[in-house]
């Protein structure tokens, strides 16, 4: 924030009448000069080109225009599927204008043949069926030739997953026949190479853009599948995240003096200055070392990871001692999903007869997640289960009649509080699943929204559970207990002040609050006081949006424009909910290898409601859903306190 730059363009058109490209969000042509541009983040003119060119500008594409020094890394990623659809695009119409050319070739032909001049509609329709065919078929070589290979060479299916798997294909298709792929000596020598000095050249890039925006370490500590123990760096900043190094602690003592000394040298090569925060868990040696850092440096904070601690809410939640009829209801929902899913019989009737090729698992990236997640989707499918339960498929199959598989029938018929407690679960559970998605996803930046979504969350219980405060009270008082005590810093104040999106948003009004978030994380990140002077002053502009934040431009992008985001990887953890004891298998199932894969299995993206508030049945014996008098303050004894039994500490 501290330099100003000024596009000088204000009476420039944005963009040619009728034109919808998104790439004239950033850029603005320039009147009387025919096809030339100028770009708004690094007032760049264009010159000839029009969007095109433009385009190639933001996406940093070499041997077209000077690269943007400035653009957005969201912008710029953009901008490059743009232009690689753009690309196909050109592709695709060629081949239809050689596909065109052989039709008619092909017809004229076929005219010649059948002493015909005039072919008839009939005749068309055949050639274009025949066609299909040819093409069906030659796809379907082109299948096998690819499972050919990589069956030969052993790679493994997840290969499939690879980002770069349809680029390579979609590459190879536009050479056309006769392409020679790189021989046993291109990859071993010149083609390695080039990677790796593409991958250095990235991790350049990447490394220069510390010095301007900073980055966050983060600690990982795991065993490998030989037990050993390993803490992994990484660096993440704007425009992606890099692999530091990876050490092995077995041979080391856990203690506060051997990991300071281990995490300070990370420090030092990444560069104090460059670093925003120090990211880990909240283990107490890895939580004491970083406090330690920050205290030893004091240009950067210590964080505990945000995924990590929604988590562990999600598990304090579930605890028996606390929360014994959620522990229960879990128990049961878990019997169930493993049930079908270790008796390929029933799982196939499910799919086929009820769930319309749906499954009932709902892999997370965290284990508590997993939990609350397949809860929601049995309450998704509760009427097609009762269905498939009564029928007679099941009720005269050997699965039906066996001991477990009455005892589960029991559950889902006839347990009268089970449904109604899945409904109450889902209830509270929901809203901080959606946080855990917020600060795990690469689509939205966490740091700028976790502020606020964690006050909406609270909100949402509450509201869930109709201002009950005798029934929401326990809940929230987990979520305060973690928020309050380990996972709150200025950093999320700042990152919620710097969101335009929130902070402009006429219902929010912690505007005071997290202003003096932001003032805590200035002091911190910028010690000089000239700089902290220059920065003050824009901040003024930034409130009462005046100057560039005053212009249309700005305003129309508050809600577009992303602030710098944090990741974790995706974690799927089921086997707890599909592994069944092998004791319990029946011998007489069918085969597996008759089961298709489900035509589709529900993600974290599905944002149906399942359950009906007005139709909830609740426990009059139970505490948690128990109507009580609303009029009284929820204080529950020290002893029995969610908010106290968290500790400040050393969670894993």
């Amino acid at each position: 924030m501290a330099e100003n730059s000024s596009s000088g363009g204000s009476s420039m058109p944005s963009a040619p009448a009728r034109s919808d490209d998104p790439a004239w969000a950033h850029g603005q042509v320039v009147v009387g000069a025919k096809n030339s541009s100028i770009c708004v983040h690094y007032s760049k003119r264009i010159n000839g080109g029009g969007i095109t060119r433009l385009k190639y500008h933001f996406a940093g594409i070499k041997g077209q225009v000077e690269a943007c020094k400035k653009v957005p890394p969201d912008v710029k990623w953009k901008m490059k599927q743009l232009i690689e659809d753009l690309t196909m695009e050109k592709e695709k119409r060629k081949r239809l204008r050689i596909d065109i050319g052989n039709s008619q070739s092909l017809s004229n032909d076929e005219v010649e043949e059948g002493d015909s001049a005039n072919p008839t509609l009939s005749d068309i329709g055949s050639q274009a069926n025949k066609r299909l065919a040819i093409q069906g078929t030659t796809e379907h070589n082109a299948r096998k030739a690819i499972t050919r290979w990589w069956y030969d060479v052993n790679v493994p299916f997840n290969g499939a997953k690879s980002y770069y798997y349809q680029p390579m294909i979609d590459v190879i298709a536009s050479m056309g026949p006769g392409f020679k792929g790189p021989s046993y000596h291109d990859l071993r020598e010149p083609l390695l190479k080039g990677v790796v000095h593409d991958v250095h050249e990235y991790l350049f890039e990447i490394k220069a853009d510390w010095k301007l925006y900073g980055c966050s370490i983060m600690a990982n500590g795991w065993s490998n599948r030989r037990n050993v123990p390993i803490v992994n760096f990484l660096a993440y900043s704007p425009r992606g995240t890099i692999f530091l190094k990876s050490v092995d602690t077995s041979g080391l003592r856990k203690d506060k003096e051997t990991l300071l000394k281990m995490f300070d040298e990370v420090v030092k090569e990444v560069g104090q200055k460059n670093i925003v925060q120090f990211v880990s868990d909240n283990e107490f040696a890895f939580k004491a070392v970083g406090k330690a850092l920050q205290q030893r440096y004091g240009t950067f904070f210590w964080s505990p990871c945000a995924a990590h601690f929604i988590d562990l809410m999600l598990e304090n939640i579930s605890d028996p001692r606390y929360f014994p009829m959620i522990d229960e209801t879990i128990k049961k929902a878990r019997n169930i999903i493993k049930f079908i899913y270790n008796h390929a019989w029933v799982l196939a009737l499910m799919r086929k007869d009820f769930t319309n090729g749906n499954d009932l698992c709902r892999p997370s990236i965290t284990r508590f997640a997993t939990y609350f997640l397949s809860i929601q989707c049995l309450l998704k499918f509760k009427k097609e289960l009762r269905q498939m339960f009564t029928c007679m498929k099941w009720v005269e199959s050997s699965h039906g009649k066996s001991k477990v598989g009455k005892e589960i029938t029991a559950i889902i018929l006839q347990d009268k509080y089970f449904w109604p407690r899945c409904e109450h679960i889902v209830k509270v559970s929901e809203p901080l699943v959606q946080v855990l998605r917020l600060a795990d996803s690469e689509e939205k930046p966490a740091m700028g929204y976790l502020y606020e979504a964690m006050d909406k969350e609270k909100e949402a219980i509450k509201t869930r559970l109709k201002n009950r405060v005798s029934q929401y009270g326990p809940y929230i008082r987990v979520v305060d207990a973690r928020w309050d005590k380990q996972l709150h810093n200025p950093l999320h104040a700042a990152g919620c002040f710097l969101n335009p999106g929130i902070y402009f948003r006429p219902s929010f009004s912690k505007q005071k609050e997290v202003t003096r978030g932001l003032l805590s994380t200035i002091t911190r990140l910028v010690p000089e006081c000239d700089t902290q002077d220059v920065i003050s002053g824009q901040l003024e502009e930034y409130k009462k949006a005046t100057g560039d934040f005053g212009m249309p431009l700005a305003i129309r992008q508050r809600e577009k424009l992303n602030p710098d985001p944090i990741s974790l990887d995706n974690i799927d953890l089921l086997n707890e909910w599909i592994c069944e004891e092998p004791s319990l298998l029946n011998g007489d199932d069918i085969s597996w290898e008759t089961i298709e894969a489900p035509l589709s299995t529900l993600t974290l993206e599905d944002e149906e409601t399942c359950f009906d508030e007005e139709n909830i049945e609740l426990d009059g014996n139970d505490q948690l859903l128990e109507c009580l008098v609303d009029d009284l303050p929820y204080i529950p004894p020290q002893d029995q306190d969610p908010y106290f039994y968290v500790n400040d500490g050393d969670d894993v």
